[in-house]
């Protein structure tokens, strides 16, 4: 009935559909307007392919970009770089929606919520006055409310909760997440079933920080019909103000690695300060990133750094002159035994070349065995040695990796996306601000040492004669 209604009154304002669609009995109240959300607003075509919507008393203007968020679908996405508008966008849909329907009941998320000075709300604040329906909202200090209606708009912190405590939600038409690179993937799991309404929408906005947090993870897993996702940066903002502009093509002149992440939404590789400056994490031969790159069945190399927590083990074959690096391991709370064993047990009957951190001749912590080192333990599973004498220079060890991720325009040095421990490390080791000293708070370190050892060890490039090389023998 409530359609037909509708139907029949095409030529009414919005505010009077909404006012009618308030006389119908409760049941119908959300359908209809869920209808009216889909159906009535007033379009028009604006300037760079921008849509123009009429529905408020203040005309919205929808980019290009963000088009696809207007569809049905449960989970939506968009990510990308500052200055791109991603949650003014979120910000004015949800206050239209709101509008719309008086009953709507949204949740506005982060990770941590310490404080709702950092939350969307001044920014849903704004959005209510600038698009003229102050007089539909009553604002507190803690949520907003929907006068007329049920619906209201609240702040909440996923970290304070577990999904008892989320049950409250259960009835909530929206949740909108920002910030969502720092969404855990046990918020995600807890939040997900929580928003369970019919009709309900999941958002996500977020600046990309790494390829294998969980909302990356999410929205890249697979193609799902239940899913959109948009990239945009300040570059598709028709409201971006040529301050910002300027601010950005600073940043690209000064450190166009940064600026990649900051402003075109890129994964973050660290900018200036990075150890590994040479190493970039994009695909080969542009960077050092190669899927191609895999177990060629002969013998493997495995850099080793002996430090419990983490082990660091990287899984290297050799490709002419070429490094490539197909698996990558951080195991916490181990040891050299069980290193061992688990690359016996995965790679059995294969020739294993041990390149590990030569302080691994001596009685050390990771060991297991009474009145053994790590290196006898690696020679007892079988396994062959090559070591220096001693360590190498630590700056020494990182010029001649460097020269391996780039020099001269070629790349000897190729990582499989597996790898994704060491790709991580090596794109978030830095210096001290100031000095050249190792910034190890990030326990980045390890694993990038484990790599640095198999490099000095069999492609060094930058000693013609290569140090003297221990090997021990197999036992039969």
């Amino acid at each position: 009935m409530w359609t037909l209604c509708l139907a029949l009154v095409v030529m009414l304002t919005r505010a009077e559909l909404a006012a009618r669609i308030l006389a119908l009995p409760a049941s119908e109240r959300a359908a209809a307007f869920a209808h009216l959300q889909r159906v009535a607003p007033a379009r028009a075509v604006g300037a760079a392919g921008t849509v123009v919507l009429r529905s408020l008393p203040v005309a919205r203007t929808i980019p290009a970009w963000a088009e696809p968020l207007r569809g049905a679908r449960r989970y939506k996405g968009a990510k990308g770089g500052r200055g791109s508008g991603k949650s003014h966008f979120f910000a004015e849909e949800l206050v239209e929606r709101a509008v719309a329907n008086p009953d709507y009941r949204a949740v506005c998320i982060r990770e941590i919520q310490r404080s709702l000075e950092f939350s969307a709300k001044a920014l849903i604040e704004s959005k209510i006055r600038t698009l003229g329906v102050s007089s539909q909202f009553e604002i507190t200090n803690r949520l907003i409310r929907r006068r007329g209606g049920s619906g209201l708009i609240i702040f909440e912190g996923l970290q304070d909760h577990t999904a008892d405590t989320l049950k409250s939600l259960e009835g909530f038409d929206l949740a909108w997440v920002e910030e969502a690179q720092s969404l855990s993937e046990r918020s995600v799991d807890i939040l997900l079933p929580t928003i369970r309404a019919p009709g309900s929408e999941v958002w996500f906005s977020w600046n990309p920080q790494r390829k294998t947090d969980p909302v990356d993870a999410m929205f890249e897993a697979a193609e799902d019909p239940s899913m959109v996702c948009v990239h945009t940066t300040y570059l598709d903002n028709p409201f971006c103000t040529d301050e910002l502009r300027a601010e950005a093509e600073r940043l690209k002149a000064s450190d166009p690695d940064k600026y990649n992440h900051v402003w075109l939404g890129g994964y973050d590789t660290g900018g200036k300060g990075r150890v590994y400056s040479r190493f970039m994490a994009r695909p080969f031969p542009e960077g050092n990133i190669d899927p191609s790159v895999r177990d060629l069945g002969g013998t493997i190399y495995i850099g080793q750094d002996f430090n419990v927590n983490p082990m660091a083990s990287v899984f290297a074959c050799k490709v002419a002159d070429e490094c490539h690096i197909f698996d990558a391991w951080a195991v916490e709370t181990s040891n050299t035994t069980e290193v061992c064993e688990a690359v016996k047990a995965q790679f059995p009957g294969r020739d294993i070349v041990f390149c590990p951190d030569p302080a691994g001749n001596q009685r050390r912590s990771s060991t297991t065995r009474v009145g053994q080192t790590d290196f006898t333990i690696i020679r007892s599973f079988g396994f062959r040695l090559h070591a220096p004498p001693k360590h190498p220079a630590v700056v020494d060890r990182e010029n001649n990796a460097n020269q391996m991720y780039e020099h001269n325009g070629r790349r000897r040095v190729r990582i499989s996306p597996k790898a994704s421990v060491l790709i991580e490390a090596l794109n978030g080791l830095k210096y001290k601000p100031g000095t050249n000293l190792r910034d190890k708070s990030s326990y980045h370190d390890h694993v990038c040492d484990a790599a640095d050892y198999l490099l000095w060890q069999e492609f060094n490039v930058l000693q013609q004669n290569r140090a003297t090389v221990t090997t021990f023998a197999v036992s039969g």
